[in-house]
C-alpha cells in the first residue's frame, strides 16, 4: 500500500519548486494532506535551467499521484502557469507558437500537459521566499539537492 493510498482520496496540497545555481539545477515537491507532509522528493540535475527544474518538480509530483486525483498545486513559477494556460492551443497547433516559433521546454511542457489532463488540479501561484511554510521547505530541499552530486541522493 502506498502512502497516498493510506491517506485516502480527497484534495491534496502539492508544493513544487525548481532552481538553478552555478551550473546545477534542482527540483523538489511536497505533498501535504491535512497539514502533514505525506511525501517529499528532490533531486539535482546538471546542464539544465531553472524553468526546466520548475517543470520537472510538477511533473514528478503529478506522476506520484493516482489517476483522477484532486489537488491544489502551489508554485512560484509564473512561467509554468502561463505556459500551461497556452497548452490547449499549442497542442492544437502542433506544439508551436504563432508564426511557427518553437516553444521553450516543449518536451517537459507536453509531459506536464498530459499529466495535468489525467488529474483535477487547481494551479495556484504563490510568491517565492514569502514565508509560506511548504514553499520554503521545497526551496530548502532544492538547496540540499544541489549540494549533492546529481544522481547521488540516496537516503534523501
Amino acid at each position: 500500500m502506498s502512502v497516498l493510498e493510506f491517506f485516502g482520496y480527497g484534495k491534496l496540497k502539492i508544493y513544487t519548486d525548481g532552481s538553478h545555481k552555478l551550473g546545477l539545477g534542482a527540483w523538489a515537491f511536497i505533498i501535504v494532506k491535512r497539514g502533514k507532509i505525506i511525501c517529499e522528493e528532490a533531486a539535482s540535475q546538471k546542464k539544465t535551467s531553472s524553468n526546466r527544474m520548475e517543470f520537472q518538480a510538477a511533473i514528478n509530483a503529478l506522476k506520484s499521484l493516482k489517476p483522477d486525483t484532486r489537488a491544489e498545486l502551489y508554485t512560484d513559477s509564473r512561467v509554468m502557469l502561463e505556459a500551461l494556460e497556452q497548452c490547449p492551443r499549442w497542442s492544437e497547433n502542433g506544439w508551436v507558437k504563432n508564426q511557427g516559433q518553437p516553444i521553450p521546454e516543449v518536451d517537459l511542457l507536453q509531459e506536464l500537459h498530459e499529466l495535468n489532463l489525467q488529474h483535477r488540479i487547481d494551479w495556484i501561484w504563490v510568491k517565492a521566499h514569502s514565508g509560506i511554510r511548504f514553499n520554503e521547505r521545497c526551496d530548502q530541499l532544492c538547496i540540499r539537492a544541489r549540494s549533492k552530486p546529481a544522481g547521488d541522493l540516496d537516503g534523501f
